[in-house]
């Protein structure tokens, strides 16, 4: 090889590595740190979006516990019913005592509760049964659909026992519930925000 050759070929050496340096100092470090900042944001919105994967997996999960929240609350709206209904608690516990072979004696109303969520009826039953009818009434009470709390019970013997073989007397103490004001309010609301959307 020459040195015509030679000097060519340095000479294209020098410019080649000039013209890599110039294009890296002022094209590729400009595009490499455009670069680094787009692989930041890159890598953010790639945890956004596996984040997001993760919510949707569990919507089925959450969308099955909604049609269960919502499953027993129309059974918590039987067991809390708007209003009083007295003639139904009456009807009610009359057809559980005939059920059991309970007779009631007397029926006195005591009262009423009300607080913001809920309010009851309280009444006081005066009954003539046997232990087990007693038992067997107050198991029926319990396990209605509309939610009934037995606040007190006193029993003492029967001295003279009725041709039915009644052998105590019972005095029975009964709560009985339905929604309150403040229920009844936040229905009101419910709509109001409804009405506004």
């Amino acid at each position: 090889m020459d040195k015509k050759n030679l000097m060519k070929l340095i000479i294209g050496g020098v410019v080649l590595v000039g013209v890599l340096f110039l294009y890296w100092k002022f094209d590729f470090s400009k595009n490499a740190s455009q670069i680094s900042t787009l692989k930041g944001e890159f890598d953010n919105v790639n945890t956004q979006v596996n984040e997001a994967r993760k919510v949707v997996t569990r919507m089925a999960d959450y969308i099955d516990r909604i049609k269960v929240l919502e499953g027993q609350l129309k059974i918590a709206n039987k067991m809390l019913p708007d209003s009083q209904l007295l003639e139904q608690i009456i009807d009610t516990v009359t057809l559980y005592a005939n059920k059991n072979n309970v007779k009631i004696m007397n029926i006195h109303p005591i009262g009423m509760t009300v607080t913001n969520e809920q309010a009851s009826v309280n009444q006081e039953f005066t009954i003539q049964a046997t232990y087990a009818s007693l038992g067997a009434f107050l198991t029926d009470v319990g396990n209605q659909k509309r939610i009934a709390k037995v606040n007190d019970i006193s029993i003492k013997p029967l001295k003279e026992q009725s041709e039915n073989l009644y052998t105590i007397q019972a005095i029975v103490s009964l709560s009985t519930f339905y929604k309150g004001p403040g229920a009844a309010t936040k229905k009101e609301d419910v709509k109001n925000d409804k009405k506004k959307k």
